[in-house]
């Protein structure tokens, strides 16, 4: 098993995730950003399922090849952490800036406010750099840590084939034309949208040219007890969806408060890099996820109480989490008993 894991706490779910990694990798992308966080509404599954669906196939055409591709890169140039974050950056360039527009639509519903404080030359940069973010984190970055810790035996290895990579592409690229042209009712400067595309597409290159390993963690073992990491996965939340709106209501500059969020959200990722260490960290890694995603989790279970069908992926949620820690929570140290020789 590795690493001093013990047997999984659901042996025959994992069993069948074993079976169709891809499944369960779709569980965490779009199950995280969109339904966990209730950004797309678990309980329009009883208000209005045809809408539900349409939009769970549209997510899943969208964060599904693409971040499967962006897994892919990963596994095969094996970038290190520095290609997660290139990677999560082109999704979220092709999702916010291609496929939806919000990077430039100062109108669209999930920007807010931030589409009229930080805008400059057409683009929405505080919510740009809040976003962008988020993509990282709980679109690519995630599901890639959360599919290693479920079933070890993917990591490093692709989960598509050379056939089912064009595929994959095609589906993305059709969807992302889809959601453009159902969300073309603001008219976006052609050349921002084009713009958006080649730096994602740039990113993906400059990913084909990193070191291997480039920015994973610098020590051998974690520095920190095991909660230590809860603390900061609690920290993302606050860092990259709160201080956009604090600065605003104190009157700072734009620039002062995407800086502000830039810098804060760089520290905790060195933070992490520097303390989480190359082996025995699963356990570490387990809470970081968990306290990184328990906010955004509370908030969509808060949005939709008036239907308790939200409750089904929260319990999914915390079960998945129970067996991870069962699985990685550090064993406790073996005191010898007095007068036990030594060796």
């Amino acid at each position: 098993m590795g690493n001093g894991a013990r047997p999984p706490t659901f042996p025959r779910a994992v069993a069948f995730f074993r079976r169709h990694p891809v499944l369960l990798f779709l569980c965490f992308t779009p199950g995280i950003p969109e339904y966990l966080s209730g950004s797309t509404p678990v309980a329009a599954v009883v208000y209005a399922p045809g809408g539900f669906l349409l939009f769970l196939a549209l997510n899943l055409g969208l964060y599904g090849p693409g971040a499967l591709l962006a897994r892919e890169a990963f596994v095969r140039w094996r970038p290190g952490w520095a290609g997660v974050l290139l990677l999560g950056t082109a999704y979220g360039l092709l999702e916010e800036g291609t496929a939806l527009g919000t990077l430039f639509n100062p109108h669209a519903s999930v920007v807010g406010t931030l589409g009229s404080y930080g805008r400059f030359a057409g683009v929405n940069w505080v919510w740009t750099v809040s976003v962008l973010a988020v993509h990282v984190v709980l679109s690519v970055g995630l599901p890639i840590l959360l599919l290693g810790l479920a079933l070890p035996e993917t990591r490093g290895r692709s989960l598509l084939s050379g056939r089912q990579v064009p595929v994959a592409v095609a589906v993305y690229g059709i969807d992302i034309v889809v959601l453009a042209l159902a969300t073309g009712y603001y008219r976006t400067a052609p050349a921002l949208v084009v713009s958006a595309a080649v730096l994602a597409f740039a990113l993906y290159a400059v990913t084909r040219l990193l070191p291997r390993g480039a920015l994973d963690p610098t020590c051998e073992r974690p520095r920190f007890a095991p909660w230590a990491y809860f603390v900061l996965g609690l920290a993302f939340f606050p860092v990259l969806l709160v201080v956009p709106g604090l600065g605003e209501n104190a009157g700072l500059w734009p620039a002062a408060t995407a800086a502000v969020e830039a810098l804060a959200g760089g520290a905790l990722f060195l933070t992490v890099r520097r303390t989480i260490g190359r082996s025995g960290s699963e356990g570490a890694l387990t809470l970081l996820a968990l306290g990184a995603l328990l906010p955004i989790a509370t908030l969509g279970l808060v949005a939709q109480l008036f239907l308790p069908v939200v409750l089904l992926p929260d319990v999914l949620f915390g079960l998945f989490f129970y067996a991870l820690w069962t699985r990685y929570r550090p064993r406790p140290a073996v005191v010898p008993p007095p007068g036990t020789p030594a060796g």
